[in-house]
């Protein structure tokens, strides 16, 4: 049987829609052929709508909601503003999947810790979603995650599952009345808990949380080969081509869009 190339797109079909936030839906759908389809999390797709072009978005659903997959929109420009009108039945495209994965043989029997800024939860919730399938396969889980406000959080009704697995700590930098968690950015909450020096942090959002969140980190003894960053904002083509993704002598699209701090520490600044 030939392998498939998956740089060539395979139709699929919109199977449900649903709003998480003001400005973010999520998209499930269904490829023609289902079991050519398999993925890891932390590898990313390019999703196409015809006479709009291509988005690279990582899958936020896991393994075991095969044959269904989903991804997460925010409405920014004419593809993904093309995605939010899609309706059930219509015909989506898909390449991939692409990129590196989490490797959870480093992550048994350690802490895993998810720290998320804003839509960030998106490609981080395909490493959750596993977790809560089987906590056994690390150790404890901590997760993390920050929004402009409590509207702004996306996947809500998971933030409350999983807090039957995991320490959920949330925090927002605009709080109303009804608010009872954290005020303040993401690394903040990293002064109020403890994190075992021998965890493994994964981050994404706003590159401006990067190097704050990261000095936290390293003060809590966590090594920088244990720090991992997702930089899949920095994608377009997915192939190397276009170089929007180039960042010193990496290619986020190629070697990424998961990397060590201990990968990207002496090419820093090109990263923020």
């Amino acid at each position: 049987m030939t392998a498939r190339n998956s740089y060539i797109p395979v139709e699929g079909t919109v199977k449900k829609v649903r709003q998480l936030s003001p400005s973010v839906i999520a998209i499930t759908l269904e490829l023609e052929n289902k079991k050519a389809f398999s993925f890891k999390p932390g590898q990313f797709l390019m999703i196409s709508t015809l006479g709009y072009g291509e988005s690279v978005l990582t899958i936020t659903s896991a393994a075991c909601d095969l044959p269904e997959i989903e991804i997460a929109v925010r409405s920014v420009g004419n593809n993904t503003k093309a995605l939010h009108r899609l309706k059930i039945g219509d015909p989506i495209w898909v390449s991939g999947p692409f990129g590196n994965h989490f490797d959870f043989r480093k992550m048994a029997g350690k802490e895993v810790v998810i720290i998320a800024g804003g839509i960030g939860l998106a490609p981080l919730r395909s490493l959750a979603r596993t977790i809560e399938q089987d906590p056994k396969i690390v150790g404890k889980t901590t997760v993390i995650v920050g929004a402009k406000t409590a509207q702004d959080f996306i996947f809500k009704n998971d933030l409350k599952k999983w807090n039957g697995f995991a320490d959920v700590y949330l925090t927002v930098d605009d709080a109303d009345a009804d608010w009872t968690g954290y005020v303040g950015q993401v690394p903040m909450v990293l002064d109020k808990i403890e994190v075992d020096k021998e965890a493994t942090a994964i981050v994404c959002g706003p590159p401006v949380m990067f190097e704050p969140t990261i000095k936290k980190l390293e003060k809590a003894g966590v090594k920088p080969d244990r720090i991992f960053i997702m930089l899949e904002r920095r994608m377009k083509c997915g192939m190397g081509k276009c170089q929007h993704c180039t960042c010193g002598d990496k290619y986020v699209c190629l070697d990424g869009p998961t990397f060590s701090w201990d990968e990207l520490k002496d090419n820093w600044e090109v990263f923020k």
